[in-house]
């Protein structure tokens, strides 16, 4: 909008006022800015214009005595006198008062603004020169706006940020010049606001560069959070550092964040200084990432030479789950926590073990970790952003698991196989026996049940399955051991888990299963079984692909319904993928928490999810003492594989351990004869690090896990209270200890919590955040202390009660408040002295 075009609709304002109030109006014009053809341009129906040029007295004459009616725009075009008594206007001013159409006061009273507005319009014309600026701040403005008030909002204008506080405008700056841009700082300088943004800069932060710049201002924070915001100066920091910690603890920021200190950390040589610290010196350092990156060499080197404790590692990896980098080198992270628990797990191994019954049992309750721990470790590591600090720690891994832990294990377990007339193992039910023991009591309740059998699903798969359902709300998930049919193959495991009186390896196929004298094989086979007991085989993909209500009519036609989910097998089996089993793995638990909610939307209350078999599976290429160099023989051998032979007259060898059928529980003629210990038999063209077949701990202890949904909710999240020593602060900062009252579980869940002072909603400390996700059930591992320093805000608030108050994020850009709060007297002795 044009000056003029303000000129006119403020005139107009005038003249619309009611009786003779609105009649006449003075324009007191001292430089004759408006006195060249602008007055003619102005559109004003009914008003008289009358221009002042030694006239005064047949001006007044004419509007007070011969049109007393009309209404007239009285223009003077020249300074009006400093004597009043020369000023024969001044009784017509009196009574109807002036108008005036500087720069300045167009502003004012354009904005409605008094003193504070002129001065501030006076200083930066250039500002007022563009109508969207003046109307984005004449929003803004409030009564008692000093020019402070008003100036820092005319920044906040131009840049176009929500409130005018400078920690508001520099998170917009910083991330403008995250962006490589500099349009906002740019025009505030040209706009001559720069000494003002910097002056306030200099006093509320410190920061006091002869040639300020958004960039230099980048390289002078960065390097004061390196030193956390220290100073010789007591206080001189405090606010910068508040500031610097509410954006670092804001997700919003985040990647602002990070673009920033990767510049910095190149400018400020941070490389060099994180070499010279250690592991303890660098904990508490969040803003660099080579801080994360030196850690994570440290502990990667603390895990591979043990000089670590795993409670140490697995507590510095949960500390760090609240800095900026971490997602970023989460996977990183977790491969060293997992080589931690493979370490030590590995090194508490027993040489013996004492009987079958024994090393079924502590496989199940202790030692599936370890293959576990490898496992992740070995996708974790996968994804590993840094190379270098693992590759090392990989070897290591794959010697511990390969040299120390398959190899004893299964040297251990053969010896009790052994002793083996049948296999059956005392205390652990068979997996022939599964229907009978599983399925059928749910049925003779008049209940329906799904059973869901993934192929190759191994028990330290489903133990991580059964952890990621019972963290669901309303999910519960009971998992249980069987001992797997033998050989472990697909075939006969399969078999194994149907309604069935009778197993039998079939004579003259390729280790195909026959089920009570009919054949068994592929889902149309396994369905036709399962009619008979009024259920239904579904390849578990078909049934994923159903829509709702279909998915519910097939679970309402069928008493008991089986779904074949096949992920690990298929992957594990094929050489060009056996790379990827572990993945697969991975995938697998994904695709069952999703069927097994497609399952409860569909009316199913028990879900029972099991195995056909497990598998052995190693990252590296196998050694050559792997292989058996012996091959087996028999009268007619039937079919053969990496781990197991099928065959009639099977030549008896101590290479082998050799069963009948009626050994293994099966009927018909076939034996089986599995490599001992972990050995392969070499087989060309296929893969030999993925197997099954065998009488190995890992391919026959085969899972169950029981899944109910509940009506009610049974998650929660873990409490935490403020322990505080006293309830006065005296100096510059404050520690207290937040506690995290009981460890965190599947039901239990942790939560991260920001902790800040409070002078009524005014922050007056820096932030910190706090991971409340310890699953330690020792009291002193929950125990996390928070010092908060104060901010200059807190020098108007001393004498006063303050607040300890806790939140929690939600979402982007929200936050929750917690309900414990601590509150303390605020009583210093003295405060800085400077302020904005």
């Amino acid at each position: 909008m044009s000056a003029l075009s303000i000129i006119q609709r403020q005139l107009g304002e005038r003249f619309e006022a009611p009786g003779e109030a609105g009649r006449i109006v003075i324009w007191n014009d001292p430089d004759g800015d408006y006195d060249n053809g602008c007055i003619e341009d102005l559109d004003l129906p009914g008003v008289t214009v009358l221009r002042v040029d030694g006239n005064e007295f047949a001006i007044k004459r004419r509007v007070l005595a011969a049109e007393p009616t009309r209404k007239f725009l009285i223009h003077r075009p020249s300074p009006v006198p400093d004597d009043p008594v020369a000023n024969w206007l001044l009784d017509l001013e009196l009574a109807y008062g002036t108008f005036t159409a500087d720069p300045a006061s167009l502003v004012v009273q354009e904005l409605g603004g008094g003193p504070a507005l002129r001065e501030i319009a006076e200083q930066y014309p250039a500002f007022f020169r563009q109508e969207s600026r003046v109307a984005a701040l004449k929003a803004r403005l409030e009564d008692g706006d000093d020019a402070t008030d008003i100036a820092a909002k005319m920044v906040a204008t131009v840049i176009g940020c929500q409130g005018n506080s400078l920690d508001v405008i520099w998170r917009n700056l910083l991330t403008e010049n995250a962006s490589g841009e500099s349009t906002w700082i740019d025009e505030i300088t040209g706009l001559g606001l720069a000494g003002f943004h910097w002056a306030g800069t200099r006093d509320i932060y410190g920061y006091g560069a002869e040639t300020p710049s958004v960039d230099d201002f980048v390289r002078w924070l960065f390097a004061r959070a390196w030193e956390k915001f220290a100073s010789p100066t007591p206080g001189e920091y405090r606010n910068i550092g508040r500031d610097f910690s509410m954006w670092s603890n804001d997700v919003r920021f985040a990647d602002t964040h990070r673009a920033l200190a990767r510049r910095a950390a190149d400018e400020l040589a941070i490389e060099d200084r994180v070499a010279e610290l250690n592991l303890p010196a660098l904990a508490e350092r969040f803003t660099f990432e080579e801080v994360d990156q030196r850690i994570i060499a440290l502990l990667a080197t603390g895990v591979e030479q043990r000089t670590m404790t795993d409670q140490d590692v697995r507590r510095t990896v949960g500390r760090r789950a609240t800095g900026i980098w971490y997602q970023q080198y989460e996977q990183d992270y977790q491969a060293i926590a997992a080589a931690s628990t493979l370490s030590t797990r590995i090194e508490a191994l027993p040489p013996s073990i004492g009987s079958p019954a024994e090393g079924f049992r502590r496989y199940v309750e202790e030692w599936f970790a370890i293959d576990q721990s490898y496992r992740q470790f070995i996708v974790h590591a996968g994804r590993a952003v840094l190379d270098e600090p693992l590759g090392s720690l990989r070897q290591r891994v794959e010697a511990l698991y390969t040299g120390s832990y398959l190899g004893p294990l299964g040297n251990a377990w053969q010896e009790q196989v052994d002793t083996m007339d049948r296999w059956t193992v005392d205390e652990a039910p068979a997996a022939t026996s599964f229907y009978n023991k599983r399925v059928r009591p749910v049925l003779h309740r008049g209940n329906k049940i799904v059973v869901i059998v993934s192929d190759a699903l191994r028990y330290d798969v489903a133990e991580e399955l059964a952890r990621r359902i019972r963290e669901e709300d309303r999910f519960s998930a009971e998992l249980t051991a069987m001992l797997g049919a033998l050989p472990s193959y697909t075939q006969l495991g399969m078999a194994a888990l149907l309604p069935h009186k009778t197993l039998a390896l079939a004579e003259g196929s390729k280790g195909l299963v026959e089920v009570d004298g009919g054949p068994s094989d592929g889902t149309k086979n396994r369905a036709r079984i399962l009619q008979a007991v009024g259920g239904t085989a579904v390849q578990a993909s078909d049934f994923t692909r159903l829509r709702p209500g279909e998915a519910r009519e097939l679970v309402k036609a069928h008493r008991v319904l089986y779904l074949y989910h096949n992920q690990i097998d298929a992957t594990g089996d094929d050489p060009t993928t056996e790379s990827r089993v572990f993945q697969a793995c991975e995938d697998t638990i994904e695709e069952l928490i999703r069927l097994v909610k497609k399952l409860a939307n569909a009316n199913v209350n028990n879900v029972l999810i099991t195995a056909d078999h497990g598998f052995l599976h190693q990252d590296t290429p196998l050694d050559e003492s792997q292989y058996l160099t012996e091959k087996p023989h028999a009268d007619a051998l039937l079919y053969a594989n990496h781990r197991f032979v099928l065959g009639r007259g099977l030549k008896r060898s101590p290479a082998f351990t050799t069963f009948t059928p009626a050994q293994l529980g099966l009927a018909g003629r076939v034996e089986a004869q599995v490599p001992k210990s972990i050995h392969r038999l070499r087989m060309a063209g296929s893969g030999a690090r993925y197997v099954h077949g065998g009488a190995a701990l890992q391919e026959i202890v085969v899972p169950v896990l029981a899944i109910n949904k509940r009506r009610t909710s049974d998650t929660r999240q873990v409490a935490v209270r403020i322990m505080a020593q006293t309830d006065r602060i005296t100096t510059g900062q404050i520690t207290v200890v937040l506690h995290q009252e009981e460890p965190v579980s599947e039901k239990v869940k942790g939560r991260t919590l920001i902790a800040g002072l409070y002078a009524d909603d005014v922050l007056i400390s820096n932030e910190v955040r706090v991971s409340c996700s310890q699953t330690s059930p020792e009291e002193r591992d929950r125990l996390f202390p928070v010092t908060l320093m104060l901010s200059k805000e807190a020098d108007d608030a001393n004498g006063r009660t303050v607040e300890l108050r806790l939140s929690e994020q939600v979402g982007a850009s929200e936050r929750r408040p917690y309900p414990d709060k601590a509150r303390f007297t605020l009583v210093r002795t003295f405060t800085s002295d400077f302020d904005f």
